[in-house]
C-alpha cells in the first residue's frame, strides 16, 4: 500500500475513506504571529516547491537539497495521486457538496482562465466548497454547483478527451477536489516528470498490454501523458514501461481492442513500493 493508504486508509485505499473528505474547515483561525509571514501551510508548499524548479536552472549546486525539502512539504501539504476514471466516480459519490471550477495550473502555464461550465477542468469536493467565495483570486473564473451524476458526465467527458484524474489535497490526508490533467499544462505532473518532486504519486494500478490482442494502432501511445507507452516499430505493436506508468487508465478506455487492462500495482513485486 501506498503510504496515504497505510497511514489514513484504515484498511481501505484511502481516498476511499470517507473521513478524508471532511476536514474541518469553520475551526477559528491561530493569530498570526510576527514570523508567519501571512503564510499559509499550502501557500508556504508552493513557495519552496517554486524555489526548487528555479533552482535547477540559476543554482544547480543548491538543487538536490531544495528539491529535498520541495518533496518533503508537497507529501505533507499539496499531495495528489492519479486515480483511474472509475475510482474518480467513487469518490464523488463520497463528498459533498462539488463543485466545478477553473484550473489554476492552466491559469499559471498558459494564461488561460476558465471562466463557465464548459470550460471547467477541475472539481472541487467537500465542505471546503462551501467557502469558495473568501479566495476570489483563486476561483476568479467563479464555480458551478453540480450533482453526482453531472460530476460523472463531466470526468467521462474530459476522461475521453484524453486528460488524467488526479486528486489534490488542501493538508494531506484531506482531499479537495480532482483536476483533469495534462502534460504540459499540469504543474504536478510538471513537477513530478521534469524535476523530480513529487506532488504527484502514482496511482493505485499500473497498465498492461496483451500483446496478443494488440493491433499496433498507436491510439494509446498518442494519449499517455506520462510517456510509459512506446510504439515498436520491429514488431508494430506499442509497449508499456510499467515504471513510468501511473495508473490513470487511459489507454486502456481509448485501446480499441481491449489489449489493455489495469492491474492492482500492490500484485507486482517490483512496483509495489514504486509511488
Amino acid at each position: 500500500m501506498c503510504q496515504f493508504c497505510m497511514t489514513h486508509g484504515y484498511g481501505k485505499v484511502w481516498y476511499k475513506n470517507a473521513m478524508n473528505y471532511a476536514r474541518q474547515m469553520y475551526k477559528l483561525k491561530k493569530h498570526k504571529s510576527s514570523h508567519d509571514h501571512g503564510r499559509d501551510p499550502e501557500g508556504a508548499a508552493a513557495l519552496i516547491i517554486a524555489e526548487a524548479v528555479e533552482a535547477r536552472g540559476l543554482k544547480p549546486e543548491e538543487f538536490p537539497r531544495l528539491r529535498h525539502m520541495a518533496n518533503k512539504v508537497a507529501q505533507e501539504m499539496v499531495a495528489g495521486q492519479v486515480v483511474t476514471l472509475e475510482d474518480a466516480m467513487t469518490m464523488v459519490e463520497l463528498a459533498s457538496p462539488i463543485a466545478l471550477m477553473g484550473c489554476i495550473c492552466r491559469k499559471i502555464t498558459r494564461g488561460r482562465l476558465e471562466d463557465n461550465e464548459d470550460s471547467y477542468t477541475c472539481m472541487g469536493l467537500g465542505i471546503g466548497m462551501f467557502k469558495w467565495d473568501r479566495w476570489p483570486e483563486r476561483y476568479k473564473g467563479g464555480v458551478h454547483f453540480v450533482t453526482v451524476e453531472e460530476a460523472k458526465q463531466w470526468l467521462v467527458k474530459w476522461h475521453n478527451k484524453g486528460m488524467v484524474a488526479s486528486l489534490m489535497t488542501h493538508g494531506t490526508p484531506y482531499i479537495g477536489g480532482l483536476c483533469m490533467c495534462d502534460y504540459p499544462d499540469c504543474l504536478a505532473i510538471r513537477y513530478r516528470l521534469d524535476y523530480g518532486i513529487n506532488q504527484l504519486f502514482k496511482g493505485e494500478f499500473v497498465a498492461k498490454l496483451d500483446y496478443d490482442k494488440c493491433c499496433g494502432c498507436g491510439t494509446c501511445v498518442e494519449r499517455c501523458q506520462f510517456g510509459a507507452i512506446k510504439f515498436e516499430v520491429t514488431i508494430e505493436k506499442t509497449n508499456i514501461d510499467q515504471f513510468r506508468c501511473f495508473g490513470c487508465g487511459v489507454c486502456m478506455t481509448t485501446c480499441p481492442t481491449g489489449a489493455i487492462s489495469m492491474v492492482d500495482r500492490k500484485t507486482l513485486p517490483g512496483l509495489r513500493e514504486v509511488w
